[in-house]
């Protein structure tokens, strides 16, 4: 049974992802560049009063829509459906870029994915309010930046790519992506740490970065992004080589014609 069969109403899916992160959206503009309780959430993880009330927006919009479905958000954590294991699940970071945005730094983003039971993502939406772009995708029906379709960089050659990464929160993790960066810099265009995976990995969608890589990412930090690079042409697969689903775990993205090369450069450098 294709996705399509399973899952007949894929626009309404995508409607209601994208309205849940316009909502998200608006809160998280009101608060942004004012004055914020910021407490940690453990190691160097930070939460405002405005990631909690942009998620509650967001599950506000999808719970009206979808009250059986699951739920997995960053702040709040997991709520099953009344489908049990086969009900769709909604993924919501309602801000990616935290210490950006608690630092007033302008790049940050609201993410709304919904998966099948089986991990497969069938509809998306990654806003940028402070840009007011507005990034899209259905499964099979391509991406769009505002309505208007977006695709992945073409580029075949390491050598001119801008290729983006992000450390992490974990110390383990953060040191092999800063040895990992030190490989890898010398070897591409030019390397850029933005600090919002899931805005990182929609812009490769876009075609504004050639790649990302990433050695550990939350399901909420890479579920929407995944599938707008998926259908912007690119591929996203973990740091094996594998396709990438909706869970936790490494991530490396690219035009296809890219992404063996990104891969076998990666792997040079973590074997360095």
């Amino acid at each position: 049974m294709t996705t399509a069969q399973q899952y007949p109403q894929l626009n309404i899916l995508q409607e209601a992802a994208c309205e849940a992160a316009k909502a998200a959206g608006a809160i998280a503009l009101q608060g942004f560049r004012g004055v914020l309780e910021i407490r940690s959430k453990g190691g160097t993880d930070i939460v405002t009063q405005y990631d909690n009330a942009a998620e509650r927006a967001a599950l506000a919009v999808l719970h009206g829509h979808f009250p059986d479905h699951a739920y997995l958000a960053e702040e709040s954590g997991q709520s099953s459906g009344k489908g049990g294991e086969r009900s769709p699940v909604w993924m919501v970071d309602p801000i990616d870029g935290t210490h950006n945005y608690a630092n007033q730094l302008p790049f940050w983003c609201v993410s709304v994915a919904v998966a099948s039971a089986e991990g497969d993502i069938l509809a998306c939406a990654v806003y940028d309010p402070l840009h007011e772009e507005l990034f899209t995708a259905a499964q099979g029906g391509g991406a769009t930046l505002n309505g208007d379709p977006i695709r992945c960089s073409t580029r075949t050659g390491l050598e001119m790519a801008i290729v983006a990464y992000d450390i992490g929160h974990d110390a383990q993790i953060s040191a092999q992506m800063v040895d990992l960066v030190a490989w890898v810099q010398p070897r591409v265009g030019k390397v850029r740490h933005l600090g919002s995976a899931a805005l990182s990995l929609t812009y490769v969608a876009a075609g504004r970065l050639d790649a990302y890589y990433h050695l550990s990412l939350q399901p909420w930090d890479v579920a929407a992004a995944l599938l707008l690079v998926q259908e912007a042409g690119g591929l996203v697969t973990d740091w094996h080589g594998a396709p990438r689903r909706s869970g936790k775990g490494s991530a490396v993205a690219a035009g296809v014609s890219l992404h063996p090369n990104l891969l076998e450069l990666l792997h040079e450098g973590a074997t360095a």
